[in-house]
């Protein structure tokens, strides 16, 4: 018996054989990686990879609309081949008019199409393609297929309103690729439509006259999504505070009455309430860099659009003297904002004629008019004047605008408030947006919209941060515990497990969640919050690192399993576990009651990072236990992995503080690997090569900071630094329990440690 996917497939191969029979080689473009071979009439191309002789993908039809008619392009005709590019015109059924077609060979693995009507009266284009069966990823954070394939998707290119676990959840680009291992990426901002394995054919429309696309052709997902972050541009390098945790209340003017147990002081208005959360922080320990202001902060209704603050005896009395405070305690202060006017914004534009006619009664202000886009600018002028390091941009897709503008306006609106941003404070501010779009990724990071605070919640924000890696959006956070309900302890603690392996951990309280309220929680769930915001904390010179190298190649942070095993099949639809950077395999607890789970582990050589002494050899399948204050983690034979208290943030409690870094090495026997590590201006190569006879050396330059190298096995004979041997009990620590072996440096270091046995090896 076949199943539905085999079904499809053997579809799929009659399909692109019979095309073959007409793709004869007569007009193609070729270069040393693949060829487009055109088909005449009826007009059709494939594209072919030279190696294998494999169709990779196959046009089926393009149609060009005109208000409520269609014309389908039936032939090719006229077509010219010069040097690189090939052209064409297309003939329209039921048309008096042809179209223009034309392909260019970029690069060996890089062919640009540009399809065009010569009527004016064209609104729309549609590609239309054969599916082969393959899984497709990418265009929304949003799964609107599968977990995190898109196959049965058919949505439009917009922000989206409502799903299971989360709402507004908007982050998207048009930009796809398939296991066939090609992307689709069409640079353009106007209102599209895609669709994905719908009655065999997978296809996108926008609505333009003049659509373009790139086929990306790579050997494996990093050289497509290099060549995607090529086109369309890298992501924004946030400061390195933003890499620590941020916390926020929704209403800072609830959950009155509470002590403030540091100033010793009632919590009478929302000014205190934003210094208590400051307090009870650096009281408890908890590691954290910012805190932000959600909407209300401001005078009048909703509390927003009038400029500045409310500083009645409620509100925020001394706003300056408020930023000034956490300012001196480490903190930095960000804000609710929107594209969405009240009160006297709305007021001033209306009369200016900035905003859109015939939405809400809060409509966006159209970026597109210059005059709006500065206005908005000068209304916002005043918070980073206040010390305000950046802004959480809410709304953008509940009918503020029309949709045909929507994507380009959330973008400008982005770019708007970065440049509000950097008038002030250069590079270092924070910015991040639900409503995003493409290009915004240079601008601002994501958080995934209003989750439910429940395991559906949970879920869904690992799936979001992982289809943001696909495309091209790497920093990206959830509201931890979930922003509707109040979570569990349990669901709380398995949230803050997953946020501590996140590029933006920003975790949510509010009455009846805070978790230094002992009337809220117990004190294991402040510890968990404590720990887990602890190992955020000391992960971000790994975190750092990986993002710096996010932003020149495109490979994200947040990895789903496939991005790195791409011929593994069981991975191409697996969301419950990832990779954190290139080394840590994170496996979140998102069911309820669990107390465990299943770990799938790729091909190759691992270790539970928990307790850095058990291997596996993969693939294979790991039952791990996981009580309530434990998330399972594995890390690679071979791995390098920068940890360290490198910022300071609100750490107040650690006399005579300076940063320092303790460097982990997982050896494999013949094994060699490279870490580039990330000082805040330059990379740094952090080298391990371990030989067959267990002989161990490590190499870099000055780090800029100094600390430990934490070298991981079962034994070792001698240990040489910077060509001095160590002697037993001087210079180094070896804890046989742990299988830890621990040697401190200063600036540029070389080690040698011979002898070793492997935590990998058998032996």
């Amino acid at each position: 018996m076949f199943n539905n996917r085999a079904l499809i497939k053997i579809f799929a191969i009659f399909f692109v054989f019979s095309c073959s029979l007409w793709a004869s080689p007569g007009f193609s473009l070729k270069t040393d990686l693949v060829e487009v071979q055109i088909g005449e009439n009826p007009f059709q191309f494939s594209i072919i990879d030279n190696e294998k002789g494999n169709i990779l993908l196959q046009h089926s039809q393009t149609v060009f609309y005109s208000n409520e008619k269609s014309f389908k392009v039936l032939e090719a005709v006229n077509i010219r081949v010069e040097e690189k590019t090939l052209k064409a015109d297309l003939i329209l059924e039921g048309a008096d008019h042809k179209a223009v077609f034309i392909i260019s060979a970029e690069d060996d693995n890089l062919i640009r199409f540009a399809v065009s009507g010569s009527d004016s009266e064209i609104t729309s284009i549609r590609e239309q393609f054969a599916d082969n069966g393959e899984e497709y990823y990418g265009i929304w954070e949003y799964p609107r297929g599968g977990a995190i394939s898109n196959r049965g998707a058919d949505c439009d290119l917009l922000g989206y309103t409502h799903g299971k676990g989360a709402s507004y959840a908007n982050a998207r680009a048009p930009f796809y690729m398939t296991t066939r291992k090609y992307g689709i990426y069409v640079p353009t901002m106007a209102k599209g439509r895609y669709s994905f394995a719908k009655e065999s054919k997978t296809g996108f429309s926008f609505d333009t006259d003049n659509l373009e696309y790139y086929f990306i052709y790579g050997n494996d997902y990093s050289e497509i999504l290099k060549t995607f972050n090529d086109l369309s541009g890298p992501a924004f390098m946030p400061p390195v505070w933003a890499f620590d945790s941020i916390w926020w209340r929704d209403d800072d003017y609830s959950d009155m009455g509470h002590k403030d147990i540091v100033a010793d002081k009632k919590i009478s208005c929302a000014q205190d309430n934003v210094l208590a959360t400051a307090n009870y922080l650096q009281y408890h320990q908890i590691p954290a860099s910012a805190i932000w202001i959600d909407r209300p902060f401001d005078a009048g209704e909703w509390g927003w659009g009038n400029g500045g603050f409310d500083t009645s005896e409620k509100g925020f009395p001394d706003p300056k003297a408020m930023i000034d405070n956490l300012d001196s305690q480490g903190y930095k202060l960000l804000l609710w904002i929107a594209n969405r006017v009240h009160n006297k914004l709305r007021d001033q534009g209306y009369k200016k004629e900035y905003l859109f006619k015939g939405y809400t009664d809060r409509p966006a202000a159209d970026m597109r008019i210059p005059g709006a886009y500065q206005w908005f600018m000068d209304y916002l002028d005043v918070y980073p004047e206040l010390g305000v390091r950046g802004y959480k941009i809410d709304r953008g897709h509940e009918n503020e605008m029309p949709e045909s503008v929507e994507n380009e306006n959330v973008f400008l609106f982005n770019k708007m408030t970065t440049e509000g941003m950097q008038k002030r404070f250069g590079d270092d501010y924070l910015i991040f947006a639900r409503n995003t779009f493409d290009k915004s990724r240079q601008y601002v990071g994501v958080w995934n919209g209003d989750t439910s605070g429940d395991y559906a919640g949970l879920q869904i924000s690992v799936k979001n941060a992982l289809r943001c890696g696909f495309i091209n959006f790497p920093y990206n956070g959830s509201d931890t515990g979930g922003y509707t309900k109040v979570p569990s302890k349990e669901l709380f603690a398995r949230w803050l497990q997953f946020s501590a392996y996140c590029t933006m951990m920003e975790v949510h309280i509010d009455p009846k969640r805070t978790v230094w309220y002992s009337e809220d929680y117990d004190s294991e769930m402040l510890e968990i919050a404590r720990k887990q915001c602890r190992d955020h904390h000391d992960l971000i010179p790994y975190m750092q690192s990986s993002y710096f190298n996010a932003v020149q190649s495109g490979m994200p942070v947040m990895r789903a399993m496939l991005l790195m095993w791409p011929e593994d099949e069981k991975l191409n639809n697996m969301w419950d576990q990832f990779m954190c950077g290139p080394e840590i395999l994170v496996a979140p607890i998102i069911n309820e009651k669990a107390k465990g789970r299943k770990v799938y582990l790729p091909d190759g050589m691992w270790v539970d990072y928990n307790n850095k002494t058990d291997s596996v050899k993969g693939p294979s399948e790991k039952y791990v236990d996981s009580p309530i204050d434990v998330i399972p983690l594995f890390v690679k034979a071979g791995a390098i992995i920068p940890r360290g208290d490198i910022l300071k943030s609100n750490n107040n409690w650690t006399e005579n503080w300076k940063p320092s870094l303790h460097i982990e090495f997982f050896p494999s026997n013949n094994f060699s690997r490279s870490f580039d590590y990330f000082d805040g201006k330059k990379t740094i190569p952090i080298i391990c090569h371990a030989d067959m006879e267990g002989n161990v050396e490590i190499t870099f330059d000055s780090l800029g900071v100094n600390g430990v190298l934490e070298v991981y096995c079962k034994k070792f004979d001698t240990i040489t630094k910077n060509g001095k041997r160590l002697e037993k009990n001087s210079g180094f620590k070896w804890d046989s329990e742990k299988r830890l072996l621990t040697i401190p440096y200063t600036g540029k270091t070389s080690v040698s440690v011979t002898g070793t046995v492997s935590l990998f090896d058998n032996k």
